[in-house]
């Protein structure tokens, strides 16, 4: 399994970075859900895909309220995961 990350100014609605794809350090599922909630705040919506058998959920999006790192002013974060299966 690979996760990436890209994270999002939800004030501006701009992408400001993403992370690539790595490996977790877990591959349960729930441990890595509530790992990346405690770093990236509260779940606010699934990542989903469409498939040809329908719609399929492949990752998170956590929201976080951060401070600028050049001033006092605040931003909504949002951070996509998306979790990749790789094939071996």
């Amino acid at each position: 399994m690979k996760v990436d990350e890209v994270y999002v100014n939800a004030t501006r609605d701009t992408i400001f970075g993403e992370s690539g794809k790595y490996e977790p350090f877990t591959d349960n599922i729930k441990k890595l859900f509530r790992a990346y909630q405690q770093e990236f705040g509260r779940c606010v919506s699934r990542v989903y895909i469409d498939t040809k058998t329908g719609t399929k959920p492949i990752g998170w999006v956590f929201q976080k309220r951060q401070q600028y790192t050049d001033s006092k002013d605040t931003y909504i974060r949002e951070v996509w995961v998306t979790v990749h299966k790789e094939e071996t």
